[in-house]
């Protein structure tokens, strides 16, 4: 992405900082991996995603455990360097987006229909605080009250947590740095791509099927989980996708937050909603939602619309997840 096509955003012409960590962490997920790097070599505690540390860098390969139906067998294995989210590869396909009109269902997420795209990877969970916090210290990003931080540090304990209080410009932020970075093509999900990672090419109501299940996420509790701390939720061994924190997208909502105008409306179409350099008034859809929204926002088609620079509600706050373009 040429420096063109990015929005205003002063934070963003801060100088990043490439530099290696001289002794690396690997702070995996409660289902994942927790170790650390000594001379090349892990050691693991835990169960998940297999990983090898090959100079820094991370081999992840889809977990094969009881929670996660299987993978597609194209390109589900990539090298990832330590500070790097696991991503899931979603294959190319049409799917259901949106609901079928009736009941408490919302004009705005009809009607249902078909979308069709191509392959991509999406983040098997929210980026974390120890990832989030990789980017505040080698760019300098400012971190706000809402993200209850100490200062630029995260509290002791925390790490494996979503990173949750940011605004739709700091996951943005993020996203083009992690590419900068990497040299790979990250960015925000499109709600598209999200609701596709959620559904799968089926349409169920909730990520794992049609009714309801309290164990699957955290819903009505009073704080935020880890990533992880509940099972995967859908058939692709994606994680946190509904409850614990909302997310943000890269996609347009409109300038009205109750009812979005007919340009960002159903049928999904290439019609320029998913402009990263539109004005501040604009909102962005956000998916997913928080451990105190309603079970109706817990559907897969659920969808909303915040301003840009709000960080969410005590209780709702806003995180993201990360796409990769292959």
């Amino acid at each position: 992405m040429s420096s063109a096509d990015k929005p205003v955003d002063p934070q963003l012409s801060q100088q990043v900082v490439d530099k290696k960590a001289d002794a690396p962490m690997i702070s995996g997920d409660q289902n994942s991996v927790e170790g650390t790097v000594t001379n090349g070599g892990i050691v693991i505690q835990g169960s998940g995603a297999r990983v090898e540390i090959v100079q820094n860098f991370i081999t992840q390969s889809s977990p094969s455990d009881s929670n996660n139906l299987a993978a597609p067998n194209a390109l589900e294995e990539i090298s990832i360097q330590y500070f790097e989210p696991e991503t899931i590869y979603i294959s190319s396909g049409a799917f259901w987006m949106g609901s079928e009109a009736g009941g408490e269902i919302p004009n705005h997420e009809t009607p249902q229909h078909q979308v069709s795209l191509v392959a991509y990877r999406f983040g098997k969970y929210p980026v974390t605080n120890n990832q989030y916090e990789e980017f505040v210290n080698q760019t300098g990003r400012q971190v706000a009250s809402s993200m209850g931080w100490n200062g630029q540090r995260v509290p002791s304990g925390k790490e494996n947590y979503p990173v949750a209080g940011v605004t739709w410009y700091d996951a943005l932020a993020y996203c083009q740095w992690l590419g900068e970075r990497t040299e790979r093509k990250y960015s925000l999900p499109n709600e598209a791509q999200w609701e596709k990672a959620c559904r799968g090419e089926n349409r169920n109501y909730y990520p794992w099927g049609n009714e309801f299940d309290p164990e699957r996420c955290n819903h009505g509790r009073m704080d935020i989980a880890p990533v992880g701390a509940f099972p995967a939720q859908n058939e692709y061994g994606c994680f946190d996708l509904v409850g614990n924190i909302r997310q943000w997208t890269c996609t347009l909502w409109g300038e009205k937050r109750i009812a979005p105008d007919l340009k960002f409306a159903y049928p999904w179409t290439d019609d320029r909603r998913n402009d990263i350099n539109a004005s501040r008034q604009v909102r962005r859809v956000v998916r997913g939602s928080s451990m105190k929204d309603d079970i109706i926002s817990l559907r897969c088609s659920f969808r909303s619309g915040q301003a840009p620079d709000d960080p969410g509600l005590p209780g709702a706050r806003h995180g993201f997840r990360v796409v990769l373009s292959i």
